[in-house]
C-alpha cells in the first residue's frame, strides 16, 4: 500500500459522507423558504378575491399556485445556496441561526422579499380596483411581509460581523417573523359589507340637447398630438385647436375594460366590478377568479393547463352605463367595439360586440355578437379582411427604407393586417352607416388597432406615427358626417409607454411575447371636445377618465348623479354657455331596471382578443 493512500482515501469518504448530509439541509431549507414565499403568494391572491372563501378554494389554492411555486423556488433557492458556496468570499464559516438548518436565514430573506415585492406591486397596481377595506388590509399586509424580510436582514448583518455567536434571539426571530408573514395577512382579510340599497328614482322621457359622438383610440397620449406638427395627424391637430384640448388622467390597472367602464359610469373599477381584462379558473375549483397577482406568472400556470382566463362579460358590471341611463329616458344610444359590451345589452339603439371581426365566420354566432341580431346582414357586408385591404396603405406603415415587396408575404405586416387595420376599418365602416340610418343621440366607437400596432413597433420604428395619419383619417370622416349642433369627443384612457427592459427579458424566460410599448405602466390618454359650447383653446383641469360620463350627461342637457365620482369639467365650456346651462343634479341611477343581455355563446370558447394582455 502505497503511504498516504489510505489517507487520502478516508478523507473523500469523510467528504462525501459530511456533503450529502449538508445538501439534504440545504435542500430542505431552500424547500421551507419556498414554502413561505408560495403560502404568501396564496394569502395575496385570496386578498385580490375578497369574495371567495379559504376553506372551499383550498384545493385550488394548492394545486395551482402552492405546488408549482414551492417547487420552482425550492429549485430556485437551491442554486442560490449553490452558487454562494461555489463563490464563498467569507473567511469563517458562519454558524447556522436555527440549527440543521444552513442557509435558511439568506433563503428566507429572499423569499420574503420576493412576496413583499408582490404584495406592494399589486397593491399599486390594483389600487383603483379593490375594495377599500381590501386595500386596507394588503396594506398593512405588505408592511408585515417587508418587516418580516428586514428582521431576516438584521439577522444576515449580525452573521456577517459576529460569524461565530450563538445567537438565541435570532433563532427565534427566524421562527416568528415568517409565521407573522404568514397569519397576520390571513388574519387581516375583511369581510366586505353587504352593498347600500339604490336610491329610487322615476324618470321621464327626455329629449337630449345635442347629439354627442364619442370616439376612442385606445394608447394614445397628449404627447402624440404634440409633436404631430410635422403634419403626421393634421386632423387630430386641427381637433385640438378648434375645441378643448388636454391630457386625461389614467386609472391602474390600465386594461381596455375597466378604464371603458370607467370612462361610461363615472366610477372607479371598485365600484363597477370591472376589475380587469379577464378572470379566471383554477384547476380544482369552479368558482370565478376576478384578479391573480400581477408577477405570478400566470401565463406560465395557463401552459400547464393550472389556470384558464375568460374575457370579463357585460354581466359583470355592477352600476348603470350612459346607454342603461339614455334608455330610461328613451333616448337611443350606439355602442361601436366599446370594451366591456360582450355579450351585448338589450338597449334602445344598437350594439356592435368588440368580438364580431372574430366571430364573423359562424353566423350564429356572429349574430350573438350584435343587437339587434337582425343587424347582422348590415354590419357583414361592411366586413374588411387583411386580403382585402390596399397594399399600398400596409406597405405605408413599414419602414420607409425598406417596405417589403408584398406586404402581406411578411408575417409582421399580416399580423398588423389581420389584429389592427381590417378590424378598425371593419368597425368604422359599420359606425358610419349605422349612425347614418339610425341617428343615435350617443354614438359610441373605439379604435384599438392604434394599441395593438405597438407590438410592431421595435420592427417598424415609425408604425404608431404611420398607423396615427390613418385613424385621423378615419376620424375626419365621423367628424364631417357631425351636424353643427353635435358635440365630438375624442379620448383615450391610457396612453403608451415603451416596454421596459426587464419585462422584456422575463417575456424572453417565460415564452409569453411582449411588445415594444405597452401600457402595464402607461402615461395618462388625452381628451379632445369640439363643438357648440365648447371653448377653442381650453385645458381641461385635472381632468380624469372618471369625468367623462358627467360631462357627457351635461352635454347632452341630462341631470348628473350625484353617486357618480367624477365631475362635470365645466372649465371647457363657452362662459355664456355655460351660463344658461346649469349643471343639473339626480341622486342616483342606480335603481334603474336594466334589460338582460342578448343571449349569446359561453364566454369559455371565445377566441382572445389581441388586444389582451396574455
Amino acid at each position: 500500500m502505497i503511504p498516504g493512500t489510505r489517507q487520502g482515501v478516508d478523507r473523500g469518504g469523510l467528504e462525501s459522507d459530511t456533503l450529502l448530509p449538508v445538501l439534504r439541509k440545504t435542500l430542505g431549507s431552500a424547500a421551507i423558504a419556498a414554502s413561505i414565499e408560495a403560502i404568501a403568494l396564496c394569502t395575496l391572491t385570496l386578498h385580490l378575491n375578497p369574495g371567495l372563501v379559504l376553506r372551499h378554494e383550498a384545493g385550488a389554492l394548492l394545486l395551482c399556485l402552492f405546488v408549482p411555486w414551492a417547487a420552482g423556488g425550492t429549485l430556485a433557492l437551491a442554486l442560490v445556496a449553490g452558487a454562494a458556496t461555489a463563490v464563498r468570499w467569507w473567511a469563517r464559516p458562519f454558524r447556522p441561526v436555527i440549527a440543521g438548518r444552513p442557509f435558511f436565514a439568506s433563503l428566507a430573506f429572499l423569499a420574503l422579499a420576493v412576496a413583499a415585492a408582490l404584495y406592494w406591486h399589486n397593491l399599486l397596481a390594483y389600487r383603483h380596483a379593490l375594495p377599500l377595506e381590501t386595500l386596507r388590509a394588503l396594506a398593512v399586509s405588505a408592511v408585515v411581509v417587508t418587516g418580516a424580510s428586514a428582521v431576516f436582514l438584521a439577522i444576515g448583518l449580525d452573521l456577517v460581523l459576529f460569524p461565530r455567536h450563538d445567537r438565541p434571539l435570532a433563532a427565534a426571530l427566524a421562527v416568528l417573523a415568517p409565521a407573522a408573514a404568514l397569519a397576520v395577512p390571513l388574519a387581516l382579510r375583511p369581510e366586505l359589507p353587504p352593498p347600500a340599497p339604490p336610491v329610487a328614482v322615476q324618470l321621464d322621457a327626455g329629449r337630449p340637447a345635442r347629439r354627442v359622438v364619442v370616439v376612442g383610440i385606445d394608447g394614445l397620449s397628449p404627447a402624440d398630438l404634440a409633436v404631430a406638427d410635422d403634419g403626421d395627424v393634421p386632423a387630430f391637430v386641427r381637433l385640438a385647436r378648434r375645441g378643448a384640448f388636454g391630457p386625461l388622467a389614467t386609472l391602474r390597472p390600465t386594461e381596455g375594460p375597466p378604464i371603458w367602464t370607467t370612462l361610461m359610469t363615472g366610477r372607479l373599477a371598485r365600484d363597477h366590478g370591472i376589475l380587469s381584462a379577464s378572470s379566471y379558473r383554477l384547476r380544482g375549483s369552479d368558482s370565478e377568479w376576478v384578479l391573480l397577482p400581477k408577477g405570478a406568472l400566470v401565463g406560465v400556470l395557463e401552459r400547464l393547463s393550472l389556470a384558464s382566463r375568460r374575457p370579463v362579460a357585460s354581466t359583470s358590471r355592477r352600476r348603470r352605463a350612459l346607454w342603461n341611463v339614455l334608455d330610461a329616458f328613451g333616448i337611443p344610444t350606439g355602442l361601436v367595439r366599446v370594451w366591456g359590451t360582450h355579450p351585448p345589452e338589450t338597449i334602445r339603439g344598437f350594439v356592435v360586440s368588440p368580438y364580431f371581426h372574430l366571430l364573423r365566420g359562424d353566423p350564429e354566432r356572429a349574430a350573438g355578437a350584435v343587437f339587434p341580431r337582425d343587424l347582422l346582414p348590415e354590419i357583414a357586408a361592411r366586413v374588411v379582411g387583411p386580403l382585402d385591404l390596399d397594399p399600398a396603405l400596409l406597405a405605408d406603415l413599414a419602414d420607409a427604407a425598406a417596405p417589403p415587396a408584398t406586404p402581406l408575404d411578411d408575417p409582421v405586416l399580416q399580423a398588423l393586417a389581420r389584429d389592427a387595420v381590417a378590424p378598425d376599418l371593419t368597425y368604422a365602416r359599420a359606425a358610419g352607416v349605422l349612425h347614418k340610418a339610425y341617428a343615435p343621440s350617443l354614438l359610441v366607437l373605439s379604435f384599438h388597432g392604434y394599441d395593438v400596432a405597438a407590438e410592431d413597433a421595435r420592427r417598424y420604428g415609425r408604425v404608431l406615427r404611420r398607423y396615427a395619419s390613418l385613424v385621423e383619417r378615419w376620424v375626419g370622416e365621423i367628424e364631417r358626417d357631425l351636424g353643427p349642433w353635435d358635440v365630438l369627443v375624442v379620448l383615450s384612457g391610457h396612453g403608451l409607454a415603451p416596454t421596459p427592459l426587464w419585462r422584456r427579458l422575463v417575456g424572453t424566460l417565460t415564452g409569453t411575447r411582449v411588445g415594444a410599448a405597452s401600457h402595464g405602466e402607461a402615461p395618462d390618454g388625452v381628451l379632445v371636445v369640439v363643438g357648440q359650447g365648447i371653448r377653442p383653446g381650453a385645458i381641461p383641469a385635472n381632468a380624469s377618465v372618471l369625468d367623462v360620463a358627467p360631462t357627457i350627461l351635461y352635454l347632452m342637457g341630462l341631470p348628473v348623479a350625484r353617486d357618480m365620482e367624477g365631475r362635470v369639467l365645466t372649465e371647457i365650456l363657452e362662459p355664456a354657455f355655460a351660463r344658461d346651462n346649469p349643471v343639473t343634479f339626480i341622486p342616483s341611477y342606480e335603481s334603474l331596471a336594466v334589460a338582460p343581455a342578448a343571449p349569446g355563446a359561453p364566454l369559455d370558447d371565445l377566441p382572445p382578443l389581441p388586444e389582451e394582455p396574455r
